[in-house]
């Protein structure tokens, strides 16, 4: 439209709350990512566990199934801790990492691979709106297999068993904290390797690649020196440790619980620090 014409007039519509915008980007990421009915039945899949773990503990307290099931309540698994860290987290928080695995390389790699950072950074989005609007669809995702079904298992279970809730309010905080910890990492991770690799095929390479090897490492670095200091660049045995102080198991001569947490919370700054490096509204080619 010709400027002298005066006819120009600016957008006077409802604006977004500066707080939530980063939304945006998350609800279009959302619709993209379940746009593949095969990634939508795969998530709809790994709800499916949660569902059997709820069927056992209702059986467990409904004598009338037991008896027409012709089963023994002491035959059933124990609601325990066991239960919830290795019958239910445990191939939940796998199940989590597929998930990522499959979503992850796939948010930030297009974006810079098209040019399209200069078009999200010139509206009213800087980079921490764009980073939390990618990093929402991973958590969210994560967190309805993991952590959120957790619980609801949790609170199930603590309405069926009188008194069972503040005796075990511990497994609760475990479950929570323990999956947030794990899926936070691991998507963090995640958008940064596909900020730095453009190409979605060799990002998820780079992803799953990087975790075998920093594990790799560590684990050669235990055998010549014999130490758990290389436990530190395992993620899994970092990720084991955390989860044994929050559900209150130790064992002797495993890696101390500080320097798990200290390796997790360098594992996070390095990967926001990566992916403000790569976030930008322009780049330099020389």
């Amino acid at each position: 439209m010709a400027v002298y014409e005066r006819t120009y007039r600016g957008y006077a519509g409802p604006r977004a709350d500066p707080k939530t915008r980063f939304l945006v980007v998350a609800r279009y990421a959302l619709q993209e990512v379940f746009a593949s009915r095969l990634f939508t039945g795969f998530f709809v899949a790994c709800l499916l566990w949660p569902l059997a773990c709820a069927v056992i503990i209702y059986l467990k307290y409904n004598v009338e199934a037991l008896s027409i099931l012709q089963l023994d309540a002491l035959d059933l698994i124990p609601i325990d801790i066991t239960f919830f860290r290795w019958g239910l987290m445990r191939p939940q928080t796998a199940l989590a990492f597929v998930l990522i695995l499959i979503v992850g390389p796939a948010l930030i790699a297009p974006d810079l691979r098209n040019n399209a950072l200069p078009l999200y950074l010139s509206r009213p989005l800087n980079k921490t709106d764009y980073v939390l609007g990618k990093l929402v669809v991973l958590l969210g995702l994560a967190s309805a297999v993991t952590w959120v079904s957790g619980l609801l298992l949790f609170f199930f279970q603590s309405y069926l068993a009188e008194g069972w809730f503040a005796d075990h309010l511990h497994i609760g905080r475990a479950v929570f904290l323990g999956s947030g910890v794990w899926i936070l990492l691991l998507s963090l991770w995640a958008l940064a390797v596909s900020a730095w690799v453009k190409w979605r095929p060799w990002a998820t390479i780079a992803f799953l690649g990087s975790i075998f090897i920093l594990s790799a490492v560590g684990q050669i670095f235990k055998l010549i020196y014999r130490t758990w200091w290389g436990s530190l660049l395992v993620f899994d045995d970092v990720m084991m440790r955390i989860w044994d102080q929050l559900f209150a198991v130790a064992e002797p001569g495993e890696l101390p619980a500080f320097w798990a947490w200290a390796a997790a919370l360098a594992f996070a700054a390095v990967s926001i620090w990566a992916l403000y490096r790569r976030i930008r509204a322009y780049e330099i080619v020389s």
